[in-house]
């Protein structure tokens, strides 16, 4: 009878400490199932975003416009419409793509139009930001990411993402010119973002296509 007790009192000791402590199995993750929660994570909140409408971008510093700091351009047979800063230098050397600089050439706008690549504004989606967000990562050393989202201005979606590394400030946009690729990129040296940032910005919030 004492054993059957005895017995008894240490299966309802040990189903306590298992309710208390979760050691059945899969309660406690490791390291490895902690990172594939973390994704499941990153999935949900990214459909979440993708289901909601792209958000809005400010329009350019209306100041900056009046005073005269930009210029309008018109690219790719006047199918593209952008603002680049006054004194900067068209430095372009291939065709489907345009190159300006600063006069210290430290500050470069790069504007890629790729006909090869065709696709559909469908596609400018929180998938495609993820792609190249990664790609943003690889392409500079010790990328910190300030900013990864789809953006509409003037009616038309853009991927934007913004990251500071090593050495640099970079800001690269994705979109379509008449659904073929159209990448611009703007970076400058890390120590001179505080300067360029907001017009970094201002020249990608003035993209109007045609």
């Amino acid at each position: 009878m004492k054993k059957w007790m005895t017995f008894s009192l240490l299966v309802v000791l040990t189903a306590t400490m298992a309710g208390c402590f979760g050691t059945e199995p899969d309660t406690m993750p490791s390291k490895e199932s902690s990172k594939m929660i973390d994704g499941q994570q990153t999935q949900t909140q990214s459909s979440t975003t993708q289901s909601s409408p792209a958000s809005q971008s400010p329009k350019p510093d209306p100041a900056a416009v009046a005073d005269g700091k930009y210029e309008t351009k018109l690219l790719f047979s006047e199918q593209l419409e952008i603002l680049i800063p006054k004194g900067f230098k068209d430095k372009s050397s291939k065709t489907g793509e345009v190159i300006y600089k600063d006069k210290s050439e430290e500050v470069t706008i790069r504007i890629r139009h790729d006909p090869g690549q065709s696709t559909t504004d469908r596609d400018v989606d929180q998938r495609l930001l993820q792609k190249l967000t990664a790609i943003m990562e690889q392409n500079y050393t010790d990328a910190k990411l300030l900013r990864e989202e789809v953006i509409k201005v003037n009616g038309r979606q853009l991927i934007v993402v913004e990251a500071d590394s090593k050495d640099k400030y970079a800001l690269r946009s994705w979109g379509l010119l008449n659904g073929e690729f159209l990448e611009i990129e703007i970076t400058c040296p890390v120590k001179k973002k505080t300067e360029w940032q907001a017009v970094a910005n201002d020249v990608v919030n003035s993209i109007k296509m045609k």
